[in-house]
């Protein structure tokens, strides 16, 4: 120490250099400290935003996709017993046993459900004959005392004929001032004129791709096992011709969803391998809509190559009242349209707490179980609407009265969260993208037809997602736009109750020999009970 103050400078102002410059490279070791520490915790940060999309990532690829959760232990008490419950139940202490009065109710019968009554029946007798009647001993022949009928289903497979319609022609006639001098029966009205397919066959055809997901390369094969050579190309004509068939009712369909008072927006992504100026790696868009007529579901399929914001702007030009969609940027100025109310959608904020709850986050599953709360109230409410209990205006009144709170209090719970997770991270997008939300969530309260969420357009869409996992893609921009009419027109009739290989056997029947515009309406599958064909 000695040595060191011996070193010091005597003077005055060599000594205030000397302090100033240790006090510039304390500040100096200050900063950098800071700076370090400031990309020790940006590192942190990083390395956790890095561990939650692996997690996710994880679950995505390898977990189960369903949201469903599974019961805490607390809810069910005898859960921890399960491996140890004759210990427990042993060392419990004696206690005088309860009696519960439980009320009445119905038991489902277990067991075989029968066969359906409208299936064909054929009988087969199995009797003994004289002689194994006779009794060894006694010699009488044993009278009959009864049967036993044990009925098994059977597969015919299917089989093809060949319908010959022989069209007699007439003429001419003795007449000289006749201005048809050869008359012709009538053919057979044909959904596709010059096909040398049935209506029928043809429904058949389109069930099979568009509900069976049955790509037509495999139909091309199962045809051919069957003797008949038809190639592929052939049966995506038939499509191709049947949506064109079916335009006025597509264009009716479009009109009478306008005219909604409640409009559901999807989309989701289709491949097009041979469309002008684009790859056939580049990928377009199959748009869903989802309203009613007189409360009965239409469901409408639109191909566009692009996923633009201007699409949905185009579909809505025109419509006047509640648009519900998720949260995707191309829907955000919706609400903005003269007379139109954007509502949320609940499930998509729902799905980001469930990954967040995923990477065990305790908030998230908090409020999981408070959006739990509002399902549970929102199902007992609409039952009851349903059944007839309620009138739509004291549907509304009453779920307003006991929703409206419960949403109050959820956006109150997410104010005070905000903030408490980097905004990065699982937990924190939740949070962000629920009150970006919020709003128009709430705004479902506003009709009856109206859910917290968008799940019934999500469910239109999936049995196309599934067939698109089968025929991978369409091959031209033509074929995608048949197949958005004839998914139109099947979603819609499977969503109203009908049988779509029946439904479209009587369209295809009927359609061609409808000529005027309200005959053809009276065909759309929302306006037929179904069952009355």
């Amino acid at each position: 120490m000695e040595t060191v103050l011996s070193e010091l400078p005597d003077d005055v102002e060599s000594l205030k250099k000397l302090v100033v410059e240790q006090a510039r490279r304390a500040h100096e070791l200050e900063a950098t400290s800071k700076q370090l520490e400031d990309e020790i915790a940006a590192l942190k940060l990083k390395l956790q935003e890095v561990k939650d999309q692996y997690q996710l990532l994880q679950q995505k690829f390898f977990g189960s996709s369903s949201e469903k959760r599974k019961k805490k232990e607390e809810d069910n008490p005898k859960q921890p017993l399960l491996f140890n419950e004759a210990e427990t139940y042993a060392e419990a202490p004696a206690t005088p046993e309860k009696k519960t009065l439980v009320r009445s109710h119905e038991r489902k019968v277990r067991g075989r459900k029968p066969l359906p009554e409208n299936l064909e029946r054929r009988e087969f007798v199995h009797a003994l004959s004289e002689a194994e009647r006779t009794c060894p001993s006694c010699g009488a022949v044993r009278p009959e005392i009864g049967q036993e009928v044990r009925e098994e289903l059977e597969f015919i497979p299917a089989r093809f004929v060949v319908n010959a319609h022989i069209i007699k022609k007439y003429g001419p006639c003795q007449c000289e001032v006749c201005a048809n001098p050869i008359v012709q029966a009538e053919g057979p009205a044909k959904i596709i004129p010059g096909s040398s397919f049935s209506n029928n066959t043809i429904a058949f055809f389109l069930t099979s791709k568009f509900v069976d997901a049955q790509p037509f390369y495999r139909m091309e094969r199962i045809l051919s096992r069957w003797g008949i050579e038809t190639s592929r190309a052939s049966l995506c004509k038939v499509a191709v011709s049947a949506g064109r068939a079916i335009g006025d009712l597509l264009d009716e369909m479009r009109k009478d969803l306008k005219a909604s008072p409640v409009a559901q927006l999807d989309e989701t992504i289709v491949q097009v391998l041979h469309e002008k100026n684009r790859s056939a790696q580049a990928k377009s868009y199959m748009w869903v809509a989802r309203g009613y007529a007189d409360k009965k579901p239409i469901i409408f399929f639109h191909y566009h190559p692009s996923r633009a914001k201007e699409i949905a702007h185009r579909f809505l030009e025109g419509y006047q009242g509640f648009v519900q969609t998720d949260g995707y940027s191309g829907y955000d100025e919706v609400g903005f349209f003269p007379g139109i109310t954007h509502v949320g959608c609940l499930a998509h904020v729902r799905r980001k707490f469930f990954e967040a709850e995923k990477q065990g986050s305790k908030e998230a599953s908090e409020f999981i179980e408070l959006i739990a709360e509002l399902y549970h109230a929102e199902k007992n409410l609409r039952q009851r609407y349903e059944e007839g209990a309620l009138t739509a205006e004291e549907f509304l009144s009453a779920r307003t009265k006991e929703q409206g709170p419960r949403l109050a209090r959820m956006k109150a719970w997410l104010i005070s969260k905000q903030g408490q997770s980097p905004p990065s991270l699982s937990f924190g997008k939740a949070v962000n993208y629920a009150l970006g939300q919020w709003d128009r969530i709430e705004k479902y309260l506003g009709h009856e037809l109206l859910t917290p969420d968008t799940n019934a357009v999500e469910n239109a869409i999936r049995p196309f997602v599934i067939g698109r996992k089968n025929w991978l893609f369409s091959n031209t921009p033509l074929g995608a736009h048949a197949s958005a009419g004839i998914y139109s027109l099947i979603e819609t009739a499977k969503a109203n109750g009908h049988e779509p290989y029946r439904y479209l056997c009587y369209l295809f029947n009927e359609l061609p020999k409808a000529k005027r515009l309200e005959e053809k309406r009276a065909l759309l599958p929302y306006r037929l009970a179904p069952g009355s064909y």
